[in-house]
């Protein structure tokens, strides 16, 4: 469905500095609200960074629509389920910033990922991640990158949701405790999202223009 472009701050010309913030979720909050409300851990990732650019437009007065985010989808086959591998792909999909109630949105983001993951663009990045043999960050920020050059495409932001090992990882007799990610900012897209899970834990990495 072709729709025109949205207007907000999140998209516009980027300037030299920037802001980096962070926060993290226990993984078994969202696998709760997985499990009484439906979708998949994505569905749900996706739904909180959804509101959270609701209550930013909210704040900033402006119109309240929807979002066009290059987003992750997982093209693992059904014997690949919690396997850390590179077959995740990046598509387009809107975020529904103008649905008020939680759970709507989240329901309504279900059935849009649903639909997008039998179409032809997860196929296509399927294909892509077979050849590349490209590692899911590399390959959504060149994906990203690709995107935010086409104006047609009306790109308003980018989010990348990584899964990580969920056991204790160590380097020279040190526990990682922590991984916040950070994903640069590029073309018009004032702010990103990146997600990285680790050790029964999300955590989340947001990069923004400064001004």
């Amino acid at each position: 469905q072709q729709v025109g472009p949205t207007t907000s701050s999140l998209t516009g010309p980027i300037g030299p500095r920037r802001v980096w913030t962070w926060a993290r979720a226990p993984l078994s909050e969202v696998k709760r609200v997985r499990s009484a409300l439906g979708g998949t851990v994505n569905d749900v990732v996706l739904t909180l960074i959804t509101n959270g650019y609701r209550e930013l437009l909210e704040e900033r007065g402006e119109q309240i629509t929807s979002e066009r985010a290059l987003v992750p989808v997982s093209v693992r086959k059904p014997g690949e389920r919690g396997v850390y591998n590179n077959r995740v792909v990046g598509v387009l999909a809107r975020l529904p910033v103008g649905i008020e109630d939680p759970a709507e949105r989240l329901s309504h983001i279900r059935q849009q990922m649903d639909g997008i993951k039998s179409s032809k663009q997860a196929v296509a990045g399927d294909a892509l991640v077979r050849l590349s043999g490209f590692a899911p960050p590399l390959l959504l920020a060149l994906g990203s990158r690709a995107m935010t050059r086409s104006l047609r495409l009306n790109m308003d932001t980018a989010t990348t949701n990584v899964p990580g090992p969920q056991h204790p990882v160590h380097a020279l007799g040190r526990r990682l405790l922590q991984s916040y990610p950070y994903v640069p900012i590029v073309g018009s897209l004032r702010i990103v999202v990146a997600i990285f899970s680790y050790d029964g834990e999300l955590y989340f990495g947001v990069t923004g223009d400064r001004d």
